[in-house]
């Protein structure tokens, strides 16, 4: 597994590498912040190979998940044949062993099994008459087959429940953190709301029928519109987008903020 991975990051990066210009490598850098958890490690990633190995030290990307990269390459590349590589790199994925991290089966299980099953068909055959081994083997061996493919199933089915278990858990991360942070700035944003969700394209309406709905409460104003960005946001991007937001709006003393709680989840 670990041969093919290497294989796929070698095209990835000969593939996306020249899409990936210097601000490009800042914006990924700020996006995975509160990922990798410290800015002593994002500074001394110079280059993106360097950056992607700090992903991979970081177990951000491994030879089970491939997200990140998937991420690199339909926000920033865009090019189809790095796309078909990923698609075929998760197919083969899938089908391949099960992933150690569920610990489950182990990836000789399936030739264990075939071999303790034929020696049971041997024995057993031993003490029947030459006449009834062939039906005998006949049935043994469709049964074997059988018992085989129902484990690989099984393996494939575990390994998807696993690969799902994993994103939710992420998801519960990012939710919580999202929350963390609209508590935080709520009260401190004031007048300066308006702005920073111009800055997050937010529509003007959307933010006239925030403003009708509080006329006299800017705390809930600020609340309300946070709801509004934080349910439409792009869920790799959107704490990026809040912090440049911010510093637009010149709200940098939000924006420090934000990047403090984000590196606090991490650690």
């Amino acid at each position: 597994m670990i041969e093919k991975y290497n294989l796929l990051r070698q095209d990835f990066l000969s593939l996306a590498e020249p899409y990936v210009s210097g601000d490009v490598l800042n914006q990924l850098k700020c996006n995975y912040m509160h990922d990798i958890g410290s800015r002593r490690k994002l500074s001394k990633a110079r280059d993106f190979k360097t950056f992607i190995r700090l992903l991979e030290k970081r177990d951000i990307v491994s030879y089970k998940n491939i997200e990140p990269l998937w991420f690199i390459s339909k926000q920033f590349v865009r090019n189809s044949n790095l796309n078909d590589k990923l698609l075929d790199y998760e197919n083969w994925l899938e089908t391949a062993q099960l992933s150690p991290s569920c610990n489950m089966y182990q990836s000789d299980e399936a030739p264990e099994l075939l071999e303790q099953q034929r020696h049971e068909e041997e024995e057993y055959s031993a003490s029947l008459p030459e006449s009834a081994c062939a039906s005998t083997y006949n049935l043994s061996r469709s049964s074997t087959e059988n018992s085989i493919a129902s484990s690989s199933i099984q393996i494939i089915e575990t390994s998807h429940s696993c690969r799902q278990e994993g994103r939710d858990n992420l998801d519960d991360k990012r939710k919580l953190l999202q929350q963390t942070v609209l508590l935080q700035i709520k009260d401190r944003l004031g007048r300066s709301w308006r702005d920073v969700a111009r800055h997050l394209n937010i529509r003007e309406c959307e933010i006239d029928a925030v403003q009708s709905k509080y006329p006299y409460d800017l705390k809930e104003q600020s609340y309300e519109f946070l709801n509004i960005y934080m349910a439409l946001s792009d869920t790799e991007r959107w704490a990026i987008n809040l912090i440049h937001a911010l510093e637009k709006g010149r709200r940098r003393d939000l924006k420090e903020l934000v990047e403090e709680l984000i590196l606090k989840n991490n650690t």
